[in-house]
């Protein structure tokens, strides 16, 4: 494969549907927050996150520069402060995603759902053209993440519902 890419964990979301930080939320003995930092470890050279984990961790965090409060400046936050050429992306509130992610260091890619749904904040990105199309994309007003996706041509990697089952509740939490 030859240079692993930097890993980036998206971990800033109040998590108001979920009734707190989502990133602080246990299962299985870990924060959701180190369920991705170790998921991104396993693959990375570097894992940066962004948001206030609220948590020690044994990598860099940092939190969400001047703009919208959305995933795409928080992309764009963590892409800017990354410096492999390619970075795998995940969402804390991804806790199934790990199997996934091994699959998605071929080539920037991005996982689907088995109804053909991408999941944007897991992928892999090149991290130049990424933070270039997303600051782009931020000029104009844009807050959505599946326009990254248009411009990137990310190609689709297969995933499970499970792993890409996403915890907006508590009743979404796996077990």
């Amino acid at each position: 494969m030859g240079v692993r890419p930097d890993g980036l964990v998206l971990a800033g979301g109040a998590g108001s549907r979920f009734g707190r930080p989502k990133a602080t939320v246990l299962l299985e003995g870990q924060t959701l927050v180190e369920r991705a930092v170790d998921a991104l470890a396993a693959h990375c050279q570097r894992v940066v996150v962004v948001g206030r984990a609220e948590v020690p961790l044994p990598v860099a965090s940092i939190d969400d520069r001047p703009g919208p409060d959305c995933p795409l400046n928080a992309l764009a936050t963590g892409l800017a402060a990354c410096d492999a050429d390619e970075v795998l992306v995940l969402a804390c509130d991804l806790p199934g995603a790990a199997p996934v992610l091994a699959r998605l260091l071929s080539a920037p890619a991005v996982a689907v759902d088995p109804q053909g749904r991408a999941q944007p904040l897991c992928a892999r990105y090149p991290r130049a053209a990424a933070l270039a199309a997303a600051d782009g994309l931020l000029a104009v007003g844009t807050r959505r993440l599946l326009p990254l996706l248009e411009i990137l041509r990310a190609a689709p990697v297969p995933a499970t519902a499970a792993e890409l089952r996403n915890v907006t509740f508590p009743s979404d939490l796996p077990g």
